[in-house]
């Protein structure tokens, strides 16, 4: 091969390594899966609080939660928010995290009610 071949063949092979490069690192995940995720997350960190703390006090204030489709709509918007420039592996992470916790969170479905104590964390109290 010539001299001039083998820059040209070099020149488009660092060109194809660079948009894939480039395809890998800027391209997002569809809006569909993206959105399919952030209600996923929002169902099961919906599920967990429910499982955790409803019915329980916090002074002389039962927790209760509003109707399901309420809360899951603001926790969807709040997941969407959170989440916008994290990957599909980070999401998946995120997302084996909350199934592990809602499995560990059904312990506390029938058990008796507790009553909370809440503090202020100042954030240099260590």
């Amino acid at each position: 091969m010539k001299t001039g071949h083998k820059a040209a063949f070099l020149g488009c092979l660092a060109a194809g390594a660079g948009a894939a490069a480039y395809w890998r690192w800027i391209f997002r995940m569809p809006l569909k899966e993206f959105t399919r995720y952030a209600l996923y997350m929002a169902v099961l960190d919906d599920e967990i609080c429910r499982n955790e703390l409803e019915g329980n006090q916090i002074g002389d204030t039962v927790i209760q939660f509003g109707p399901k489709e309420k809360t899951l709509q603001d926790r969807y918007h709040i997941f969407l928010q959170m989440n916008r420039k994290k990957s599909r592996r980070q999401l998946r992470t995120e997302i084996a995290a909350l199934e592990q916790r809602l499995q560990e969170s059904r312990q506390y479905i029938g058990q008796p009610k507790e009553r909370l104590e809440v503090g202020i964390y100042a954030g240099n109290d260590l």
